[in-house]
């Protein structure tokens, strides 16, 4: 799956260190978006600059057919704030993800059997 995204930048041009580090991200997003259609998954990624201040804002903006997601982080250089606003994106797509798949309600049926079966083999488990 190739991921559709764009990149627009405010009061700043982006450098090549931070297009490489974004295209780097944007195929580890790919790895977790596979199981998503290609056509309806875009990455929109807004880079700002303050006007008076050394301080960079990375907002993304990730639009999935179960509906869209946000991340946006702050820092000091452009590329730590990209870093983490992908960071924050890519929990919010693990959270989605395991909601889709239903995880809680079958990680607590395995649970309770485990539970029921006994302390010596809870113990020999935890080992």
């Amino acid at each position: 799956m190739t991921l559709n995204w764009s990149l627009s930048s405010k009061n700043m041009r982006p450098h090549t260190q931070l297009l490489e580090r974004l295209r780097m991200k944007v195929k580890k997003l790919e790895k977790h978006l596979a199981h998503f259609p290609a056509d309806a998954v875009h990455l929109q990624v807004k880079l700002q600059k303050h006007l008076r201040k050394t301080w960079f804002t990375a907002s993304l903006t990730l639009n999935l057919p179960t509906g869209g997601m946000n991340a946006q982080k702050s820092a000091e250089d452009p590329v730590p704030a990209f870093d983490h606003a992908i960071k924050a994106l890519l929990r919010e797509i693990a959270g989605l993800k395991s909601s889709l798949r239903g995880k809680s309600e079958w990680q607590r049926v395995m649970r309770s059997a485990v539970l029921a079966s006994g302390p010596d083999r809870i113990s020999l488990r935890t080992a």
